[in-house]
């Protein structure tokens, strides 16, 4: 039945583009409907019924191969919120140099020194609280209906957001490494050692990544 079921796989694919990522989608979906197969006929459904069940269960997959799709390009809404994505990351990448900019002038032309570390943290926090909302920007995918295909888009659709929030714990990470590094060297002017700190920052980056691995398996 397995195999019958790789025949049917294989001839909804034949059309399909020449591309890595419609292998990679062809064989995910032929995992995954195994697996759906197998289920069923451990809850004693007849090997046939099974697989009759599996097939219609996968849906059209047209619309996955359309232009816009084998283009990768996103809709409307997609493209809207990648703009804004890229904006607010500009702004918080600014505020974090900015931050660290005000707190050097403020230390060098003003009378009050202790603001300029007060200055430099609140801008930091709030850099951070955009990165981090940028992280959470993407919307989640609804499924119309409880096809192989919706399934797919909704994981894709995940990816999308788990990709952008590691992406954004990434940036905050290297951003706040940074400016560590340049006020542990300005303060105790050991620039021989303080480079020790983007070491830090390489381990942090590695635990941020296994964290995420870890809670995607």
């Amino acid at each position: 039945m397995i195999e019958e079921l790789k025949k049917y796989i294989d001839e909804l694919f034949k059309d399909a583009p020449k591309t890595r990522a419609a292998y990679e989608l062809k064989e995910e979906l032929l995992a995954n409907s195994s697996d759906r197969y197998f289920d069923l006929v451990e809850d004693g459904i007849a090997e046939n019924e099974a697989l009759d069940i599996v097939i219609h269960s996968i849906g059209d997959i047209d619309q996955l191969f359309s232009a816009e799709a084998v283009k990768s390009k996103d809709t409307a809404r997609d493209e809207e919120t990648r703009k804004k994505v890229a904006l607010y990351k500009s702004i918080a990448i600014g505020m974090y140099i900015m931050g660290f900019a005000f707190a050097v002038a403020i230390d060098e032309f003003t009378r009050f020194p202790s603001l300029g570390p007060i200055v430099m943290l609140v801008m930091i926090a709030l850099a951070t609280c955009i990165l981090v909302y940028v992280g959470m920007a993407y919307p989640k995918y609804k499924k119309a209906d409880d096809t192989v295909v919706e399934e797919f888009k909704e994981w894709n659709s995940s990816q999308k957001k788990k990709k952008a929030i590691k992406s954004s714990v990434n940036t905050i990470i290297w951003m706040i490494i940074t400016v560590l590094y340049f006020i542990i060297s300005f303060a105790t002017f050991a620039w021989h050692v303080t480079w020790i700190i983007f070491l830090v920052g390489v381990c942090a980056q590695a635990i941020a990544n296994l964290v995420f691995n870890l809670y995607e398996k």
